[in-house]
């Protein structure tokens, strides 16, 4: 990829300014502005279609290659140098390796730690070092102390085991006034996953003056450094302070207290930790650690290279700064939200879970794996390779950090290869997320409606007052991730009248929020249930950003069941199927919604389309008044024919002795609900992910179309009851 660039944001209302940052190889590039109508690419069989919009931009921008260096870390203004001084702090490595990683660092001088112990060192040179092997995932205390006359003392006391220790003679040294740093010691990597420390961090304490070993033991025991240090010479960073911010006081009078740089995470259990409370809000000091990664990333950094206003009376919809040198290009994505609410339909893009799968990285990097999953192997999209030669750009919600723990954070300010038009999925040979969501839209565009387009962000901010201005909302393929907020909003839009159709699989799942102090990032806790690649360590199941537990919104009584009527039961990837036609599907109350549909009651529809072949796959929701389904809600079909390459879910398993069935479970399928609410609302759902791809086969002259028509036709139409 010679041009690649991001957006400040996903979403823009018209009228208001969206800044690009690019990079390039080209030593200039011609920008423009282009409408996405519909995603596609020789890949896919299928072309793209976009449309250039008149935007006044440059007729050519220079090219010049950005980079971006990640890792987490903390950062202190050091205001005056020091001729002595003493560090201390808790440390527990997650990968550690013969390079020494800096745990803290002074100005100059450096407290680092590798397999083969602890070194203290001044800019480049060693003053001391500890030849005591660090374990891995295991707490220690690390201290050093420089006196004025340049004796420095080494200390390492892990729990359990005999206090080691060393003292060497070196050079008088001057601390200059500059930064106090946690898990970095400033210097650049030039671009490239960061040389900053792997694992978690603890109880910091900087001193003015040296301290005797004496202080040295009592610290590790857990006393209080002001106590033992005074204030006004000494640091001691508060790192279980505010977990969801960015800020971290110094309790004592050093610094004027330290930024959190690049999304660790935290509210993470200390070495302190006893294990009687897992939730940080009721025992904080217990949770007082960070664990920095050096591949975190909160933000690419990139300088500006563009700026455009919108305007006012550009039409709601998905649009791209395009970027193009010879035969390379890049579209930037961005949506243009309406400044003033007049479509009857909204369609809310499921932007946070674009960004949960932003640079997923398992296409390049797992391909062996996935081969068991296809059945069969399919080719990837040549930016997956290109990612996976730079794990400085972050990773997704399902990948792990370079240490093997979870990722907790995504944020939308670096380049996201995989939210593109012309992206190839592997998982759905062809369309997935973003580039799916485009065929909703060219589908809705075919039919010559009236409709805006939001994001998930405008939804989690304004809520139902948002939706209320509409008669129907659309949703997206796949609306996993979404906050307490937006559960609340749509619930209260649909008791209120509101229509809202489902037009996906496995949505409203998982437990999210956006992070208070990088409102550009969102933050998740896989906790140990639901579909998985990493699961969370003991103690850290709350999220930061607001403290509630995380995971499955059914594991704490919030089944997507209780709002749209279905909820997540099965996936795979090997191929789709149709819906069978239920008995119940032929009562005159709801028979319209197969107007033009032949298949009678236990008859099949929507078993062809694009990329997996039916709509109904990938991602199935089914029924279940156990879990939420209004027991008035009318199951319309069901799919049938899948294979047996299509798993239950984990939290969908039969936990009992009994055998379970035997061939294909009974729970794996997809139902299509209709469900009326007060006051005329109802919600109509497909259970499906595929549904949306299969809507285009055959030019849209299909089934899975009409029904979709139907229903929308009747609920933008209709003023009355619904069922």
């Amino acid at each position: 990829m010679r041009i690649v660039g991001y957006a400040d944001r996903l979403s823009v209302r018209a009228g208001e300014a969206v800044t690009f940052h690019v990079s390039s190889e080209h030593a200039a590039c011609r920008p423009e502005i282009v409408r996405l109508r519909r995603p596609g690419s020789a890949g896919h069989g299928s072309p793209l279609t976009e449309v250039r919009v008149p935007a006044r931009l440059p007729a050519s921008m220079p090219g010049r290659v950005q980079v971006t260096t990640s890792g987490s870390y903390v950062e202190a203004s050091l205001e005056t140098g020091l001729s002595t001084a003493g560090l201390a702090v808790w440390f527990l490595p997650t990968l550690p390796g013969p390079d020494a990683r800096p745990l803290l660092a002074v100005g100059d001088l450096v407290l680092a730690v590798s397999t083969a112990g602890l070194v203290l060192r001044h800019r480049e040179q060693a003053l001391a070092t500890l030849d005591v092997p660090v374990v891995k995932r295991a707490w220690a205390f690390a201290a050093a102390t420089v006196d004025g006359s340049g004796t420095v003392r080494l200390s390492l006391h892990r729990p359990g085991r005999p206090q080691a220790s060393v003292s060497a003679q070196a050079p008088a040294v001057r601390i200059g006034p500059g930064r106090l740093l946690i898990g970095s010691d400033g210097a650049s990597s030039g671009g490239g996953v960061g040389r900053t420390f792997n694992g978690k961090v603890a109880r910091p304490v900087v001193s003015a003056t040296d301290w005797p070993e004496s202080t040295t033991t009592a610290l590790a025991g857990g006393a209080d450094p002001l106590g033992l240090l005074g204030a006004a010479s000494t640091s001691v960073l508060d790192l279980a302070a505010h977990p969801g911010g960015t800020r971290v006081p110094d309790l004592g009078g050093l610094t004027a207290g330290a930024e959190v740089r690049h999304l660790p995470g935290r509210g993470v259990p200390g070495p302190f930790w006893t294990g009687a409370e897992t939730d940080f809000r009721r025992a904080p000091t217990e949770f007082d650690a960070l664990h920095l990664h050096d591949d975190d990333l909160a933000d690419a950094g990139w300088d500006a290279d563009l700026t455009w206003t919108v305007p006012a009376d550009l039409p709601s919809g998905v649009y791209a700064l395009k970027v193009s040198a010879g035969d390379d290009a890049d579209r930037i994505p961005f949506i243009v939200t309406p400044a003033v609410h007049r479509a009857p339909v909204l369609v809310v893009l499921p932007t946070w879970t674009y960004l949960a799968y932003a640079n997923w990285r398992t296409y390049a990097e797992h391909r062996a794996e996935r081969l068991t999953l296809y059945g069969e192997s399919r080719p990837i999209d040549g930016r997956d390779r290109w990612l996976a030669e730079h794990p400085e750009f972050g990773r997704s919600l399902y990948d792990v950090h370079t240490d093997g723990s979870g990722v907790f954070f995504s944020t939308r300010l670096r380049p996201i290869v995989n939210i593109r038009p012309d992206y190839f999925t592997p998982s759905t040979r062809g369309f997935r997320h973003f580039a799916q969501d485009l065929l909703l839209l060219d589908w809705l565009d075919g039919r010559g409606e009236h409709y805006a387009v939001v994001t998930d962000d405008e939804v989690e901010r304004a809520g139902t007052e948002l939706l209320s201005r509409y008669r129907v909302v659309l949703t997206g393929s796949h609306p996993e991730y979404c906050s307490a907020g937006m559960l609340d909003s749509y619930l209260a839009y649909t008791h209120a009248g509101g229509r809202l159709m489902y037009l996906g699989g496995n949505g409203f799942y998982q437990v999210t929020a956006r992070h208070p102090g990088h409102p550009d990032a969102l933050e998740i806790r896989r906790g140990h249930a639901g579909v998985a690649t990493w699961v969370s360590d003991p103690g850290e199941e709350n999220l930061s950003a607001t403290g509630e537990p995380g995971g499955l919104w059914r594991m704490r009584g919030r089944a997507p069941n209780v709002l749209v009527g279905v909820g997540f039961t099965a996936q795979g990837h090997d191929r789709a199927c149709g819906y069978a036609r239920t008995e119940a599907s032929t009562d005159p109350a709801v028979s319209w919604v197969f107007d033009g549909v032949k298949a009678g009651a236990g008859e099949v529809f929507g078993d062809a389309g694009p990329g997996l072949g039916g709509a109904a796959g990938d991602e199935l929701d089914r029924a279940d008044v156990t879990l939420g389904t209004p027991a008035d809600a009318v199951v319309l079909a069901s799919s049938t024919g899948h294979s047996e390459r299509i798993v239950l879910v984990p939290e969908e398993a039969d936990h009992s002795f009994a055998a379970p069935p035997a061939g294909v479970h009974p729970k794996i399928r997809a139902d299509i609900v209709l469900l009326g609410r007060p006051g005329g609302g109802a919600v109509f759902s497909v259970g499906s992910i595929a549904w949306s791809t299969a809507m285009t086969h055959a030019g849209g002259d299909n089934d899975t179309a009409r029904v979709t028509a139907n229903v929308l036709d009747r609920f933008r139409d209709e003023t009355g009851p619904i069922l």
